[in-house]
C-alpha cells in the first residue's frame, strides 16, 4: 500500500509533467508527444476504463479516453479545448488535502492552486484522484476536478 508521502509525490509529478508540457510547447518542440508521456504516466488509460471529468469543460463534460484526455490538455478535438497544460502557469500550489488508504482504495483530495503569469489572475481548483497501484506505480483511475469561484 502506498504512503501519504508517495500520493503527495505523485501530485508534484502530475503538476511537474503539467509544467514540462507547457515548457516543451514555448519551446517548439513536440509537446504532443510529452503530453502523451504525461497522460501514459499519470493515468490508467492504457490499461483499464478511466473516469475522467476535467476543470474547465462546459459541452463535452467528461474525457472518458487517451484522445479526450489529450484534446483537454493541449487542444484539438474539441472547439472548447485550448489546452489546459497550454496554460501561462507561474505556480502550483496544493492545499487542503485528504487522504484514505485502506485496503483497495487510495483517494487523495485537496484544492490546486494555479498562479497565472498574470500579478493579479490566478484559478482554484477543487480536485478528487482515485488511484491504483501498477508495476509502474500509482495511476489515476477517476478524475474529478473543478473551479472554485
Amino acid at each position: 500500500m502506498p504512503t501519504k508521502q508517495e500520493l503527495f509525490e505523485f501530485i508534484k509529478s502530475w503538476i511537474d509533467g503539467l509544467s514540462m508540457i507547457r515548457t516543451a510547447y514555448k519551446k517548439n518542440e513536440n509537446y504532443k508527444n510529452m503530453a502523451l508521456e504525461f497522460i501514459n504516466k499519470h493515468y490508467l488509460f492504457n490499461e483499464e476504463s478511466v473516469l475522467f471529468k476535467p476543470t474547465l469543460t462546459n459541452k463535452t463534460i467528461f474525457r472518458n479516453s487517451v484522445d479526450d484526455a489529450l484534446s483537454y490538455f493541449i487542444g484539438g478535438k474539441y472547439s472548447e479545448d485550448t489546452g489546459f497544460a497550454l496554460k501561462a502557469f507561474e505556480s502550483v500550489t496544493i492545499d487542503e488535502t485528504n487522504t484514505i488508504i485502506e485496503n483497495d482504495l487510495i483517494a487523495i483530495m485537496g484544492i490546486l492552486d494555479f498562479k497565472l503569469m498574470s500579478p493579479t489572475e490566478h484559478m482554484r481548483v477543487a480536485f478528487t484522484f482515485i488511484l491504483k497501484t501498477t508495476e509502474s506505480g500509482l495511476k489515476i483511475k477517476i478524475h474529478h476536478s473543478s473551479l472554485i469561484v
